[in-house]
């Protein structure tokens, strides 16, 4: 045991030595033949490679502890997270048309699978989760599923209203399973981790994308780089790219915060921080700025916050970086189209007409935005491609109106106290306010992106999930503590 363990401890020096061997031969042969600007590009490329090489090393033995620590749940995860992925994009004509093509099949499918395992653990009493999917955060948001369903009855669309709110219940059912079979942090550290190697292998794909099919990956002529980088197989738009960076950029920054080994993470964030700025996308970069502040306060790291503080205000009163970051978020539009912010408010200002005609009830959950309001926009630009009003909020408000509203926003607001009253409560530094701040940093990202996007109710919500399943984890296992701890003290009580 000893000797395998020294003999795995040399390994990465083996490595490292080899690898400096062979870069500082590559400068020596080649410093009489290139100019200076290449030999600077090797002296940089030195220490970035061992950091890589490190960090690779690091992430084997890791990736090989998680692979251990799967279990049927994490392979549902799996197929939800497999079931949301774009393969082809279609307006909203060619859904009435033909609303069951190939990938239509294929995302029902595997959204069959994922029931039918819970119908049977559940008949097996094996998973208990039906009493799990009832209670707190996800019980709320199971009486939002169920309105929605029964907003089928005066739906624009009665059958895509039906399916989309039977395919939102099933991944409530899945993440209620996921509480009810988890007995420590550490199990569901592991599902954090899972998901960020599925989110980071999506935004991999991203890259790949641009590098073999570079005529759909990258959008020329955009914004201050040039180009903006959009996802080709699976499709995915820019902002999507952009928030996949920005979650794993939070998520680096966390554990930079609080492990030990660092090198895995800083290439880890440095690669997110790329990722986030080649997207473009300006609601994504908005979430990431503000999640770190607050990252850092819930982890009580005022030092780096002010120290942050300084270094804002004097790189923006010292420097043109303002004028440079500024010219970087317009993109290369002009006022009017920054102001309109790329077209959202015209849908807006539909979206809250129609609601204003049924605000009690709504058009139908995932219908009246799209059927709707996207059907009048689509005579006039683009708006034909998007598949809700982007907006979260607007969004539910015409499709359930204030009905269904009310259980998502309390849902919403019920997770960010959790996980508030976790990472100030919990002993610093421990697994459970590492994953509390990290789950702030990344509902702080949702926030922003609600505004703009439809994750939080829209299939499959991955993330939203996560961190609200933690929120809910959290609050039972405190609730479950004080109710051992009021049985202790009754049992101990002195008799008279």
């Amino acid at each position: 045991m000893r000797s395998a363990a020294k003999q795995g401890n040399a390994t990465p020096l083996i490595v490292v030595i080899v690898v400096a061997s062979l870069i500082g031969i590559g400068i020596l042969v080649t410093s009489e033949r290139c100019d200076e600007h290449i030999l600077i590009l090797f002296a940089l490329g030195l220490p970035a490679a061992l950091l890589v090489l490190r960090a690779l090393y690091i992430s084997s033995f890791r990736f090989r502890i998680l692979i251990s620590q799967l279990r049927w749940w994490h392979m549902l995860w799996l197929l939800m997270f497999l079931s949301g992925l774009v393969f082809r994009i279609r307006d909203t004509e060619t859904i009435q048309q033909n609303p069951i093509d190939s990938w239509a099949l294929y995302r029902m499918g595997l959204m069959t699978v994922i029931g039918a395992v819970l119908v049977i653990r559940l008949a097996m009493k094996k998973t208990d989760w039906l009493s799990s999917l009832l209670g707190g955060s996800l019980g709320l948001l199971t009486g939002y599923a169920a309105v929605a369903i029964v907003s089928s009855l005066w739906s624009l669309y009665p059958a895509w209203t039906l399916y989309k709110s039977l395919e939102y219940l099933i991944d409530l059912a899945l993440i209620a399973a996921i509480l009810a079979s988890v007995r420590s942090v550490s199990d569901i550290k592991s599902l954090f981790d899972w998901t960020w190697v599925l989110v980071a292998l999506l935004t991999a794909s991203a890259w790949v994308g641009a590098l073999l099919l570079p005529d759909i990956g990258l959008r020329r002529d955009v914004g201050l780089l040039g180009v903006q980088l959009a996802g080709a197989i699976p499709a995915m738009e820019t902002n999507h790219v952009g928030e996949l960076g920005a979650i794993l950029g939070i998520v680096a920054l966390n554990r930079l915060i609080f492990m030990r080994d660092k090198a895995f993470y800083v290439v880890l964030f440095m690669a997110a921080m790329i990722t986030l700025v080649f997207a473009q996308s300006r609601s994504p970069i908005t979430g990431f700025l503000i999640a770190v502040p607050l990252m850092l306060f819930a982890a009580g790291r005022i030092g780096p916050i002010a120290l942050t503080a300084i270094l804002i205000f004097s790189v923006t009163t010292l420097t043109s970086f303002t004028d440079i970051f500024w010219e970087f978020f317009l993109r290369g539009q002009n006022e009017v189209q920054f102001s309109s912010l790329s077209g959202r408010t015209e849908g807006w200002v539909l979206g809250w007409e129609l609601f204003k005609r049924s605000p009690l009830l709504g058009f139908g959950a995932y219908a009246g935005g799209r059927f709707a309001v996207l059907t009048e926009l689509g005579k006039n630009f683009s708006a034909s491609e998007w598949s809700s009003v982007l907006n979260t909020w607007l969004e539910i408000m015409i499709g359930v109106g204030l009905l269904g509203l009310v259980f998502v926003a309390a849902a919403f607001i019920r997770t960010w106290v959790n996980l508030l009253s976790s990472a100030f409560s919990s002993p610093t530094a421990s697994l459970t306010h590492c994953l509390a701040v990290e789950s702030i940093g990344v509902l702080a990202l949702i926030s922003v992106r609600s505004m703009f996007t439809t994750e939080i109710f829209w299939h499959p919500p991955l993330t939203f999930f996560l961190v609200m399943g933690y929120g809910e984890f959290l609050y039972r296992l405190h609730k479950r503590s004080r109710r051992r701890e009021a049985v202790f003290a009754a049992r101990t009580l002195p008799t008279v």
